[in-house]
């Protein structure tokens, strides 16, 4: 997703705010176990997921959906269906593309005058049959929710109140792994664009983010620096705090000093220092590396944004 905004003169009255939309973010969360911080085990596997840059992955790759699995197949012109109203553009599945993906539920994507862009997802997604080895499964990629984008100057903003419900297939067994996710955050970056690297990216963001199977925790990300040509393997500096139930996890960033292929941070656990966790990577530019959110966003979604780029 590039950082586009138009400023034009669409009617007041329209919604700019995802909070307004009917959402099912917040009661997903709620009913979702309270997420585990008791040791570096628990804090890696947060720690990678929950930062503001690997929010906006969300953002980024949430934004593509209506681009579907990218098979180096011709996109079907006709299905899911597509109009645009001034500037509201909506997507309707109820169909199967020539490709043989399965699309359901609709997706809006509204431009605001101040510039915004809000996408309001209702069951949007598609499935897709994937075969292995003479045996076939279904993948399939699901979100509820919305999001939100904005830009003053050098500061982009991103709002996420999203559900994803995704099944990922194994294409050499066909075994299925099913994953069902929620976010809700606000974060900004400042600084480099998308189309920029040259220039540092400060990172900046607080909410919740969830799983099914692991739970669910608040975060918080303060200054987090990215910088590709300082330290390509990590974030420079700055920190994310993780809490749940009574537990605080400080992950501090270090790559200004000490940059590590392993992608090493340090980290404290109810304010005893732990020492150092390896393999927290982030972005190589000001735009985030691909994050393992959910299953890996079944994998589709790094190729959608591949694709995006081409």
């Amino acid at each position: 997703m590039s950082w586009l905004f138009v400023a034009c003169g669409d009617d007041p009255k329209d919604s700019e705010n995802p909070d307004q939309t009917p959402n099912p973010a917040t009661e997903k969360l709620n009913s979702f176990k309270k997420g585990s911080l008791s040791n570096g085990e628990d804090a890696k596997y947060w720690a990678t997921k929950a930062s503001a840059p690997n929010i906006y992955t969300l953002v980024n790759t949430a934004s593509l959906i209506s681009s579907g699995p990218s098979n180096g197949e011709e996109t079907d012109p006709n299905c899911p269906v597509t109009t645009t109203e001034s500037l509201t553009t909506r997507t309707k599945g109820g169909c199967t593309d020539k490709n043989g993906v399965e699309w359901v539920g609709s997706m809006e994507v509204k431009i605001g005058m101040s510039g915004t862009i809000t996408y309001v997802y209702s069951g949007f997604g598609f499935s897709q049959t994937v075969t292995c080895d003479g045996k076939s499964a279904k993948s399939k990629l699901i979100y509820d929710g919305s999001l939100k984008t904005s830009a003053t100057g050098t500061t982009q903003g991103f709002e996420a109140l999203i559900v994803m419900d995704a099944l990922e297939v194994d294409e050499q067994t066909c075994e299925t792994t099913a994953s069902v996710s929620a976010v809700d955050y606000k974060g900004t970056s400042s600084g480099a664009s998308s189309e920029d690297q040259s220039e540092p990216t400060t990172w900046n963001g607080s909410g919740r983010i969830g799983y099914a199977d692991t739970g669910v925790i608040s975060v918080e990300t303060q200054n987090e620096v990215t910088h590709s040509d300082t330290c390509a393997s990590e974030a420079i500096s700055g920190k994310t705090t993780l809490t749940t139930d009574g537990q605080r996890v400080e992950i501090q960033y270090d790559g200004a000093t000490d940059c590590d292929p392993e992608a090493t941070v340090t980290w404290s656990l109810n304010g005893a220092a732990q020492g150092e966790l390896e393999g927290v990577s982030c972005s190589a530019s000001s735009g985030p590396a691909l994050a393992m959110w959910g299953v890996g966003l079944l994998g589709l979604l790094g190729l959608m944004r591949r694709r995006a780029r081409s």
